[in-house]
């Protein structure tokens, strides 16, 4: 279990000025909502904390712990005496439970690398790296941190110096292609003419086929009209249900909270045949999950919707579209080149060991922590 409190450990500049406040579960972390999004704000990642009580309780992250470390320029025994001015940064882990317990092993939970570390563009590796020696020094086996790539020289200057004096410790990175992102242009012909010539086709050709044969309408706000009952309907009917839980907050998230959105398509009968949902913040539509009847394949209503949503972005004044997890649809290939460097550090020890030789039997395919470890592109530096 992590020990909670502050203590001087770092500073970019002034190694006697910086303190480190650590908040443990979700309903204390949610106390500091307003100073995250300041911080975001001044850090020039604007939005990255505006949804923060919805990932806190998505599925993935509920079986979980929370904890937020910050990094401040003054020592306080109340985070909430604290301003975003008076932070070098801030960082959300998860602690994994095993049995109800910490486990001792922290992710970010953040695939993309955008969300987790909230600090200014020169200090973010500087933050990252002190964050973890201070989670390693109070009891942490292992933590990955994930984030936008830096020059490799300066994530391993900031690390030797945070890892220095530990020898019982490895840490290492590696980069991933995560573009999910699709560039809007001013008119929808011009968005599409960036796409491939199979994906254009693709966008106009189903989308005529689905208005004259299903009689097919786009709906851009459903928020007010659709019932749960239409959601389980189609859910049970769709190409890949999902659980009623999982349903059930879809449902809430999107009728009660502020920037959340969702679209559909209905046949001439009324009857949904597909929904999308989301949330729209400084001119990026974030789309985070689709739903299709099934038995329509030769319609391809999941192109249909999203060149309706597409083209409906655009009317709206949204200036990017991204794709919560990337998208297995031909539109793909028209994503911008993003990237993300995953960072990780962990203890020499026994537990360690153990967990590095057994992953492959712990269904790593469903756990980015054990992924990493398993990874062959992961650099590894010995301290």
């Amino acid at each position: 279990m992590l020990s909670i409190g502050t203590e001087a450990i770092f500073n970019a500049d002034d190694p006697n000025s910086a303190h480190f406040v650590v908040l443990r579960g979700r309903a204390e972390i949610l106390r500091l909502r307003s100073v995250l999004r300041n911080l975001s704000e001044l850090c020039g990642q604007a939005g990255a904390t505006d949804y923060l009580e919805y990932f806190l309780t998505a599925a993935e992250n509920l079986k979980k712990t929370p904890y937020l470390v910050l990094v401040a320029s003054r020592p306080s025994a109340d985070a909430l005496e604290l301003r975003a001015t008076d932070l070098w940064g801030a960082v959300l882990v998860y602690e994994y439970r095993l049995l109800g317990f910490g486990s001792s092993l922290f992710t970010a939970s953040d695939y993309n690398g955008s969300r987790a570390v909230i600090a200014p563009p020169k200090l973010r590796r500087q933050v990252s790296a002190a964050v973890c020696r201070y989670l390693m020094d109070h009891g942490a086996q292992i933590v990955l941190l994930n984030l936008e790539p830096g020059s490799p020289e300066s994530c391993q200057i900031c690390f030797e110096g945070a890892m220095a004096g530990n020898a019982k410790r490895w840490w290492g990175t590696q980069r991933r292609e995560v573009g999910a992102t699709i560039a809007l242009d001013k008119t929808f012909d011009a968005t599409l003419a960036r796409m491939g010539k199979h994906t254009r086709r693709n966008m106009r050709y189903y989308r005529r086929k689905a208005e004259a044969e299903l009689g097919c309408s786009f709906i851009a706000d459903v928020k007010s009209s659709l019932t749960i009952a239409q959601l389980m309907e189609l859910n049970r009917a769709s190409t890949h249900p999902v659980s009623r839980s999982i349903l059930e907050r879809r449902y809430k998230t999107t009728k009660s909270t502020e920037g959340f959105f969702c679209v559909g398509l209905t046949r001439s009968d009324g009857q949904w045949i597909s929904l999308l949902g989301g949330r729209r913040h400084h001119g990026v539509t974030e789309v985070d999950w689709q739903m299709n009847r099934s038995g329509l394949a030769k319609y391809s209503v999941g192109t249909v919707i999203r060149s309706h949503l597409i083209e409906h972005e655009i009317a709206i004044g949204m200036e990017k579209l991204f794709f919560e997890g990337g998208t297995p649809h031909s539109m793909r290939h028209s994503f911008l080149p993003e990237e993300a460097m995953d960072i990780v550090v962990m203890n020499r020890s026994l537990p360690v060991f153990l967990l590095r030789s057994i992953a492959r039997w712990l269904r790593p395919e469903k756990n980015f922590l054990l992924q990493t470890l398993m990874s062959p592109a992961v650099k590894w530096q010995l301290r």
